[in-house]
C-alpha cells in the first residue's frame, strides 16, 4: 500500500529525472487491480510534473476496475492510455 511518505519518496524521483532532461513517463499499472484517491493524487502529480516539463504519462494496462475510477473521476480524459509500452514509446518519439 503507498503511503503518503511513498508518494513523497516516489515525486522527489520524478522531479529528479526531469532535472536530467526527462519529461515523458510510462507507468505500467497492469498489476494495479485497487486504486484510491492517494494512488489518484500521485498519478495527477506526475501527469503535472511532466506537462509542466514540456511532456507527458501514459498509463500502460489499466484494469478494469481501475479503469472505472479513473472514468469515474473524469481522469480519463486528461491521462493518454496505451495498450503497451511499445505503444507508449513510439507516441513519444513522434511528439515534437
Amino acid at each position: 500500500m503507498l503511503s503518503d511518505d511513498g508518494i513523497s519518496d516516489v515525486i522527489s524521483g520524478v522531479e529528479s529525472h526531469i532535472a536530467k532532461g526527462a519529461k515523458n513517463w510510462v507507468c505500467d499499472i497492469s498489476g494495479l487491480s485497487y486504486c484510491n484517491s492517494t494512488g489518484l493524487n500521485l498519478f495527477v502529480r506526475i501527469l503535472t510534473k511532466s506537462r509542466n516539463a514540456g511532456g507527458d504519462c501514459a498509463l500502460i494496462g489499466m484494469q478494469p476496475t481501475v479503469r472505472q475510477l479513473f472514468e469515474l473521476s473524469k481522469l480519463n480524459e486528461i491521462f493518454t492510455t496505451c495498450a503497451s509500452v511499445e505503444e507508449a514509446l513510439g507516441r513519444y518519439n513522434t511528439i515534437a
